[in-house]
């Protein structure tokens, strides 16, 4: 499958109305020169809107006449149904704002690749979100664009949920019939049938497939309905479309989704409602708020990154094996006594750095706390970035070190970790580590210095 109106680019890469008319002309090569630039100049356009809207600077910004992405990875789509895919940035360029097309990078096609695997191997890992129940495998994803993905895997979610039965709820229904069910209501009956005393204004609790997790379904099919997507995953939306044509849309998509909560059977439904959530209000992770400009689903790499870090360490406590072996130093490295019951907390919360007038202030919250044994036995960082040599201290923040001294000191452990993706390249090396030493205000009775290790996670 080609990815028709897609323009893949990396994090912070920048893009203009130029780049999207080069894929316009791939897959409409019939049009005019003049007609791609101003279809083109139109959809960039739409892009501008959106970056224009309050708080979406964070996702888009200006550089010149070009749009740059951020830290954020997923996709947007355009009114116009164009879509720009923001791929996880996994290989090193000469400039930040240069993406695919950079000459470090050898082959276009094998890099989007990678970085789509990438973004999925991490995607697997968000907890409470549907694709962490989903197999990736069974979809051919390198050739399919990321909204097709994440339609497919709700389709599929949806397609199981029929098979094994809809489910009805009661509601109460009042209105006036011509003949008796349920309880009479008096009044209404007087008011309504003074004339026509063949007729009964009643109340009736009838068990009905309108039901909350119904109507968010239905709602969620109707706004897919209207997105570009290939025949083959339109017409499994239209069958799907098919099934629910007798239940009405949301009305209240807010009150429906708090009122599924209390639910009986919400645990059959929730993968499906979860996808619902993701579709309906772009529940990613982000603070993007929908709106008519743009149809947006993205991810804060950073909250990627450590999430998927964390969901490693898990999987390697509960092992002491790895899936593959691109990870096994990093792992023992930090867990270095396999004898020792480790086990790991993220984003601990039961520090403060200060207090006053009796009450705690400036909560930390270290990404990742280690314990040996019930005890503190580090801290981990996690940050999304890709260090290079040629900048000073090989870029390493001197404001992240601040920090996880004060967690380290905050905790009393001696051992701390900042964690870096690993980029392949031919400038890096293999896997390399800094080791920092710094002096505690009350040193413990061996006299042990509190280290600062900086290492590297393989996401590919």
């Amino acid at each position: 499958m080609k990815h028709k109106n897609t323009l893949c680019i990396a994090e912070w890469q920048s893009f203009g109305a130029e780049d999207i008319c080069e894929v316009l002309r791939n897959c409409q090569s019939t049009k005019t020169n003049e007609d791609l630039k101003n279809q083109a100049q139109k959809i960039f356009n739409d892009f501008v809107e959106f970056a224009h809207s309050e708080g979406n600077h964070i996702f888009l910004k200006f550089v010149g006449k070009r749009l740059k992405a951020q830290n954020y990875v997923g996709l947007l789509q355009s009114k116009s149904g164009f879509c720009i895919e923001i791929l996880p940035k996994t290989f090193r360029t000469a400039k930040e704002n240069e993406g695919f097309e950079s000459q470090n990078v050898k082959d276009k096609k094998e890099a989007i690749e990678s970085a789509k695997n990438a973004l999925f191997k991490m995607l697997k890992s968000l907890k409470d979100s549907p694709f962490k129940h989903n197999n990736f495998a069974d979809l051919k994803l390198a050739k399919m664009p990321l909204l097709e993905i994440f339609i497919l895997m709700f389709l599929n979610e949806l397609e199981r949920l029929i098979k094994n039965g809809l489910k009805n709820d009661y509601i109460v229904r009042e209105e006036n019939r011509n003949f008796l069910k349920g309880k009479l209501l008096f009044n209404q009956n007087l008011k309504c049938n003074f004339v026509h005393k063949e007729r009964f204004f009643t109340s009736s609790d009838e068990f009905i497939p309108d039901s909350p997790p119904n109507r968010l379904i239905k709602s969620t099919l109707e706004l897919l309905s209207k997105m570009n997507l290939s025949t083959k995953t339109s017409v499994k939306l239209l069958q799907m479309r098919f099934v629910f044509a007798d239940i009405p849309t949301s009305q209240n998509i807010d009150k429906d989704l708090n009122t599924i909560q209390n639910l009986r059977f919400l645990k059959t439904y929730e993968l499906v409602l979860q996808w619902c959530a993701i579709f309906l209000k772009r529940k990613t992770f982000t603070p993007y708020k929908a709106d008519s400009r743009a149809f947006a689903l993205l991810f804060d790499m950073n909250k990627l990154f450590e999430s998927f870090v964390v969901s490693e360490m898990r999987k390697y406590l509960n092992t002491m094996q790895m899936s593959d072996d691109k990870n096994k130093g990093f792992m023992q490295n930090i867990f270095n006594n396999t004898q020792s019951q480790y086990f790991i907390k993220a984003q601990e919360k039961s520090k403060y750095l200060a207090i006053t007038k009796e009450k705690n202030i400036f909560q930390l919250k270290p990404d990742i706390v280690g314990y040996e044994d019930s005890k503190y036995n580090f801290i981990a960082d996690t940050k999304w970035k890709i260090l290079s040599q040629k900048e000073q201290n090989d870029g390493i923040s001197q404001n992240d070190l601040y920090q996880i001294f004060a967690y380290l000191a905050k905790y009393q452990c001696k051992g701390g970790f900042l964690i870096y993706p690993k980029i392949k390249d031919s400038n890096q090396e293999e896997q390399k580590e800094f080791t920092f030493k710094a002096q505690m205000v009350k040193e413990d009775s061996q006299n042990t210095k509190t280290k600062v290790t900086i290492c590297f996670f393989d996401v590919s």
